[in-house]
């Protein structure tokens, strides 16, 4: 099954963002010079019918206290009169199912946020609104980082389905005060040298325990982003699914292989365990991105460090890091598109994105001024997150098959292969399957 996908690089923010490090421009200068936030289309077109006074906006976040989408909808009903409903009471893990069985019951949403796991199934069932044609006149649509477009696109290119809204990359999490009382100097390089630090961790008589695999819910990610520095790619070069290849193989017995030594009950490990035992030292070293950087900060201060994920060779330079977009769509079956278009693009806005990415929940910004920020900037998550956005980078591909395999196949598969159900390499070949069928 040939599959026409290019593997999205993200050159183009790193260099914007590197090249005003310690520049001298300040937060506030960039907040006045703020792009326009309304879509210059959208509004033309809104006001031809029906005033539009309120939509459906649908949306989750790892940290459910944090106010700032709600605190910039009443910003947006200040400059636009439009109310956002917004529902946040479903998690991410949760979030698909719930958004398909309203597509279906025909109570959707009128805009929604989406991940790059779910982009292939909803635009393969035309779930969601073509946008390009009111980008084509959104004054914004030249704020954005160039290399985010890639990330919201159809997989032959040609059609843009949702907006960047968060950008992510993975690295490492480690307590560096449990490995300065082991004896670890220096953070591994190669997945190899990582694994044998990692039983070297392992001290169960102090209830501590090594690098925890997140077997459970949302683990796919942690681990996709481990095999992808360790060699493996999703599509190779013409599109085609490549997943099953020996070095995926490899990387992935080096991880299952380290489910020994992480903590009891890590095969069923969600976002909230992995967090806890990071902060509570049960566990070392664990895969997340900046969604988890604050909690951690808070929580921990200079005890937790930041490194990029052990890579086959050890050479950042010949690494391939793993990053994924959390975006922002229109639903195609939505009376509001206009106005829902208009929230949206708001969130583009470099104000918008600012305030997201200093939020409790923590993430990249896709504007290019936002992105050249030295509040940010100064950041280690930041700059972790920008050191693994230097070369080439990979995301689950957005076709049909990456939904059902990174939200329905892995898992079980992932836990048969640590319980000894079945074998590790069953995990790579089912993501494989499900990668070309979407079954």
């Amino acid at each position: 099954m040939k599959i026409k996908r290019s593997i999205v690089a993200v050159a183009a923010f790193t260099a914007a963002a590197l090249s005003l490090v310690g520049c001298g421009s300040s937060s506030k200068s960039n907040s006045s010079n703020t792009a326009t936030s309304t879509a210059a289309g959208a509004s033309s077109k809104a006001s031809a019918g029906p005033k539009v006074t309120s939509i459906n906006y649908w949306y989750w976040q790892d940290v459910t206290t944090d106010q700032t989408i709600n605190n910039l909808a009443a910003e947006f009903k200040k400059k636009t009169g439009i109310t956002v409903n917004i529902t946040d009471s479903v998690a991410y893990p949760q979030f698909y199912d719930k958004l398909i069985n309203s597509i279906a019951a025909g109570n959707a949403p009128d805009a929604t946020h989406v991940n790059t796991n779910m982009l292939g199934q909803l635009e393969a069932s035309h779930a969601l609104a073509p946008l390009d044609s009111y980008i084509n006149s959104w004054s914004g649509k030249d704020t954005i980082a160039p290399a985010m477009w890639g990330y919201v696109k159809s997989p032959d290119g040609k059609t843009t389905y949702a907006m960047p809204n968060k950008f992510l990359m993975f690295y490492m999490f480690y307590r560096k005060d449990i490995f300065q009382a082991d004896g670890i100097t220096s953070f591994p390089k190669t997945q190899a040298d990582f694994v044998a630090m990692d039983k070297k961790l392992y001290n169960p008589s102090k209830h501590q325990y090594g690098f925890d695999i997140r077997g459970g819910t949302g683990g796919q990610d942690q681990w996709a982003a481990w095999l992808a520095a360790g060699g493996a790619q999703f599509l190779d070069s013409s599109g085609n699914v490549a997943f099953n290849s020996d070095a995926t193989k490899k990387s992935n017995d080096l991880y299952i292989s380290m489910s020994k030594y992480a903590p009891p009950g890590a095969v069923n490990d969600g976002y909230p365990q992995i967090l806890a035992n990071l902060k509570s030292g049960t566990s070392a070293v664990v895969i997340n991105h900046l969604g988890g950087a604050k909690t951690l900060d808070a929580a921990l201060g200079d005890k937790v460090g930041v490194a990029l994920i052990p890579s086959l060779t050890g050479d950042p330079s010949q690494t391939t890091y793993m990053g994924t977009m959390n975006a922002n769509a229109v639903l195609a079956n939505s009376s509001k598109k206009e106005a829902a278009f208009e929230w949206i693009s708001f969130l583009d806005s470099n104000e918008a994105q600012l305030a997201i990415a200093n939020s409790p929940n923590g993430y990249l910004p896709v504007t290019k001024q936002a992105q050249q920020d030295p509040t940010l900037l100064a950041n280690p998550n930041i700059a972790v997150s920008i050191e693994a956005a230097k070369g080439k980078t990979t995301s689950w591909p957005a076709i049909p098959g990456t939904t059902v395999a990174s939200t329905k196949t892995w898992e079980p598969l992932f836990q048969g292969a640590v319980l000894g159900k079945n074998s590790n390499d069953a995990v790579v070949e089912g993501i494989a399957n499900a990668l070309k069928t979407g079954q």
